[in-house]
């Protein structure tokens, strides 16, 4: 099962790939981010280094995180904090996260976090939902730059991400609602927290200060939004 083309990605949406229950996960996962990051420009070497974090993730969502339910890759772009892809592995484990080793790099054993770690831009983990079934769960995720080519995109309608949002949420099972005013200002709702949605971007409050994202990025929008809520929900913050 699989949603988006790899065309979207430079438009603001994301692919989403079931990965096998099996040991296979990690050639899958291999063939789905080269041809994905092929046809969206990236050069050999980018490809290469993603190959081999993909996979790392991969084998270490099927050899800890193993269970019924098929782990998910997933590939979006964002253009803060930096420009940059992001790929991420989704299981339903949230009792088993990743460790990071003091194993050396030459070692046979314990060094896939270093690797992933010193070929990507940035690395981390955090609770989430599947982007496929709904179903609660955790990434794991890195990033590489996006190259210098990278297309432009036009202005996109604050009406229309503001519906773009509220959809990816809902289909997610995020309980959202959504009201828009006369001067094409929307608010989101998710149970306490607000998201203003205007010609600048995104924005709500997290803590004492103001996150803010713009347009094209839905996908990391969505994901921070979702990423918030099942940790509220899992820890019962205010």
């Amino acid at each position: 099962m699989l949603t988006g083309r790899p065309a979207d990605i430079t438009t603001g949406g994301a692919c989403a790939f079931q990965l096998p229950r099996d040991p296979s996960a990690a050639s899958q996962a291999r063939t789905l981010i080269v041809a994905t990051m092929r046809e969206i420009g990236f050069t050999t070497d980018t490809i290469d280094d993603a190959k081999l974090a993909v996979s790392e993730l991969a084998t270490n969502a099927h050899t800890h995180a193993s269970s019924r339910t098929r782990p998910e890759l997933w590939i979006w772009a964002r253009t803060r904090p930096a420009p940059e892809l992001v790929v991420s592995v989704f299981d339903t484990h949230r009792d088993t996260w990743p460790v990071a080793g003091n194993a050396d790099l030459l070692d046979e054993h314990g060094k896939g976090l270093s690797i992933v770690a010193a070929l990507a831009a940035r690395t981390g983990s955090h609770f989430t939902r599947s982007r496929l079934t709904a179903m609660t769960g955790k990434c794991v995720w890195f990033t590489l730059r996006l190259p210098a080519s990278w297309p432009m995109v036009g202005p996109i309608a604050p009406k229309l991400a503001s519906d773009n949002l509220l959809d990816a949420l809902r289909r997610r099972g995020v309980s959202a609602t959504g009201c828009s005013d006369e001067a094409g200002v929307s608010v989101l709702t998710v149970a306490a927290l607000n998201i203003w949605v205007g010609p600048t971007g995104f924005s709500w409050r997290d803590g004492r200060a103001y996150v803010r994202q713009p347009l094209i990025d839905l996908q990391e929008t969505a994901e921070r939004i979702v990423s918030r809520h099942e940790t509220t929900q899992l820890h019962h913050l205010p």
